[in-house]
């Protein structure tokens, strides 16, 4: 160190073993004497007081100032000396105090709290862009499923209206266009009509605005489309085949009813007419039911993948947001004020969570300065606060 320190100087020794005996033993007497002699004279202007005795305490106090700087000089070279001893010792351990500003490892703490604060906000701008990367990748994968869902409802809606009309043939069955109706079912069509698919448009939600180029969304369209129509080609013809040939074999029963019924009264006729009514809705209503059930199991089937598809992007999304090297960190909101207006703010806060709860007294320390204040504007100003909750007392003070 640039200075010695003072208590290992040979004189500073010899001034403390020396002086310091000498000087309490000379301020106990005069500390011990002055207490005497106030005591005494409180007692006296306790029992009542006169001008004498105001006068005579005047005096005392006088002589009580005078003491106090006395004892003062003769402790001060002591005192003197134990304050440089502990501002040597307090100086040495303020270099190296990481709180004190300034010293070495506060320097260094600022740095690692710059590198810190730095490395963090990599941090949230890194987890930022994986999120938008990943919300982009997501909005893909919820658009290209809505296509999915949207295509497959139009396309069956079209392989419905097929169907149907192959039940309204077998429905509008007569005795008289018996030949012409069982043609028409045997030489239904039952292959893809692929003009549809130059009128079929996606009415699946876009994703919001900006988030993909049109391009991009026509080509997620596009594979939608192809990949779907891999199998419903098929599935069409299957499903029309089925019920092509159920109608077919339904045929020859038919016309056999219509003709008994042909033959019967007209009361019995229109039974059977009823009965073969109630047992084609009846097929229809089983065959139906039937192709709905192998439409929800490839839906099943379809939402399975694409949960797995969804598995698949939460693993990669782990793996891509591993963190990097992060320093402990301890973060917390710092209040800053950026005006004055901001205190009035900061103390209504502070005030009702906890200011109103607080004792007059603890108040009144706090506030110390600005009651300070307040007591300078009436005394220099004549400036009173008018409140109820506010008085001003004369504090009497003899000179």
């Amino acid at each position: 160190m640039a200075t010695e320190l003072a208590i290992i100087r040979k004189e500073n020794i010899e001034v403390i073993v020396s002086s310091a005996p000498a000087a309490y033993n000379e301020n106990t007497v005069s500390h011990d004497r002055c207490i005497d002699a106030g005591k005494a004279l409180l007692a006296r202007m306790q029992q009542g007081m006169t001008d004498e005795l105001d006068q005579e305490a005047a005096t005392f106090i006088e002589k009580a100032r005078k003491t106090v700087r006395k004892m003062n000089d003769k402790r001060a070279p002591l005192t003197k000396l134990f304050d440089e001893i502990r501002t040597t010792f307090t100086g040495m351990e303020n270099d190296i105090d990481a709180s004190k500003n300034g010293s070495i490892p506060y320097m260094i703490q600022q740095e690692r709290n710059r590198f810190a604060a730095k490395k963090r906000e990599e941090e949230l701008a890194r987890q930022r862009e994986e999120m938008r990367k990943q919300q982009i990748k997501q909005a893909g994968i919820k658009y290209r499923s809505d296509c999915d869902d949207d295509y497959r409802r139009q396309l069956r809606g079209q392989l419905d209206f097929y169907i149907c009309g192959l039940r309204n043939l077998f429905a509008d069955v007569t005795l008289d266009n018996y030949s012409q109706r069982l043609s028409d079912i045997d030489n239904f069509d039952i292959n893809f009509p692929e003009n549809f698919l130059q009128t079929l448009r996606s009415a699946a939600p876009l994703p919001p605005t900006g988030m993909f180029p049109s391009e991009e969304l026509q080509q997620v369209r596009t594979a939608s489309l192809n990949a779907i129509m891999r199998t419903f080609r098929d599935e069409f013809k299957s499903e029309l085949s089925k019920e092509k040939m159920h109608i077919q074999m339904l045929m020859p029963s038919k016309k056999m009813e219509l003709e008994r019924a042909a033959k019967a009264s007209a009361e019995e006729a229109e039974r059977i007419r009823q009965q073969m009514k109630e047992r084609e809705e009846a097929e229809a209503k089983r065959m139906e039911l039937e192709r709905q059930q192998r439409e929800q199991q490839q839906r099943m089937e379809s939402d399975m993948k694409a949960k797995q598809e969804a598995m698949g992007d939460l693993f990669d999304q782990a793996s891509v947001s591993a963190p990097t090297y992060q320093p402990k960190t301890s973060v917390k909101k710092k209040l800053v004020p950026l005006n004055a207006e901001a205190f009035p703010e900061i103390f209504t806060l502070w005030w009702t969570k906890e200011g109103c709860s607080l004792s007059v007294d603890e108040l009144a320390k706090m506030f110390k300065k600005q009651i300070t204040f307040c007591e300078k504007c009436a005394n220099k100003d004549g400036e009173f606060i008018q409140s109820e909750h506010i008085y001003y007392e004369d504090e009497v003070k003899a000179k």
